[in-house]
């Protein structure tokens, strides 16, 4: 008996000092968390520029409808950064665990980044694709394709709603998902750039903010554009990749989020597309969220359930049996 206490002694010990370097090892422990969550990981659905794109599949807790419904989750970055295993951080947390309970699968899509290579728009196509490849293997996971939703943070906002505002036609890229649709039936938008030549005032720069934006430019569109010089022209080739471009009467239903304290992403970006949007009695949802950053951290556990069950909501409402 005496040896048995010792040994609990001894397990209960070695699990205490594990956790205890787990708590200060720093693991990133919004990943560990998403890890658990990830049902098919690094999944493949093209190869670009010799580069395997994957995507991760995240699928329901319980299973709630005949056929899977599914929300496509594609992470910011500046265009540059940024991974799928991002779906989890800060109040995403609340919002992933809610949308699985609630019977829909999250796929968290990777995406090429915008270098002196990549430009404009072959990171749209890469969302769009892997939209279209799910579609092609829909069957194998039992997933609805009559119910699919986007939903992106900050740049992946951009590209989220522009993916899902543009015709399902356009941005193609591989050519054996093209016979396959990308459509969706709502989009989320969290301190989502809607606007990118409105992002900096040109006019208020100095000399060191003119050449970091003549580098953006480069890096978003290529060569050709003279920050000290921007043409009509230059404006058109902007707008040819802006969500706003593609707001009609046909525009899928909107949520938008953005915080008051967002320092990185001015939340004009979100009121000029709630303005559009209206313009055009698109259906949307506003809300300005107070004490929000742009990565919505540290907000009080009422404001977090709060927006996890009103994104819920509006997830449920456009359903189509």
């Amino acid at each position: 008996m005496k040896k048995v206490i010792i040994a609990v002694i001894v397990i209960c010990a070695a699990g205490i000092a594990l956790f205890l370097w787990y708590m200060s090892s720093g693991i990133d422990r919004d990943e560990v968390y998403y890890n658990t969550l990830v049902t098919y990981k690094d999944v493949v659905y093209k190869i670009a520029e010799e580069k395997e794109l994957t995507l991760d599949i995240l699928m329901p807790a319980r299973f709630e409808h005949d056929e899977i419904p599914v929300v496509f989750y594609v992470h910011g970055g500046t265009f540059s950064g940024g991974d799928k295993i991002n779906l989890t951080n800060g109040v995403r947390r609340s919002v992933v665990t809610e949308i699985l309970d609630e019977g829909y699968a999250i796929i968290s899509i990777n995406y090429r980044y915008l270098d002196e290579d990549s430009h404009f728009p072959s990171n749209i196509r890469d969302v769009k694709d892997a939209i279209r490849y799910i579609t092609s293997v829909a069957e194998d996971y039992n997933f609805d394709v009559n119910n699919y939703g986007l939903w992106g943070t900050g740049t992946g906002a951009y590209l989220a709603l522009t993916a899902a505002y543009s015709p399902s036609g356009l941005f193609y890229g591989d050519y054996d998902l093209r016979e396959y649709d990308c459509e969706v039936n709502y989009v989320i938008d969290m301190a989502g750039v809607t606007n990118i030549s409105t992002v900096r005032n040109i006019t208020e720069m100095d000399t060191v903010e003119l050449a970091e934006a003549q580098a953006e430019l480069d890096t978003l569109y290529g060569l050709g554009m003279d920050i000290y010089n921007l043409t009509a022209a230059d404006y058109e080739e902007m707008a040819l990749y802006d969500p706003l471009s593609y707001i009609s009467n046909d525009t899928v239903p909107t949520y938008i989020m953005h915080g008051l304290n967002d320092d990185v992403v001015n939340i004009n970006q979100s009121i000029i597309l709630k303005q559009r949007l209206a313009e055009f009695d698109i259906i949307h949802t506003y809300y300005e969220v107070l004490g929000g950053d742009n990565d919505f951290n540290d907000l009080a556990d009422t404001e977090v359930d709060k927006i996890s069950s009103q994104i819920v909501y509006f997830i449920k409402t456009y359903y189509k049996e």
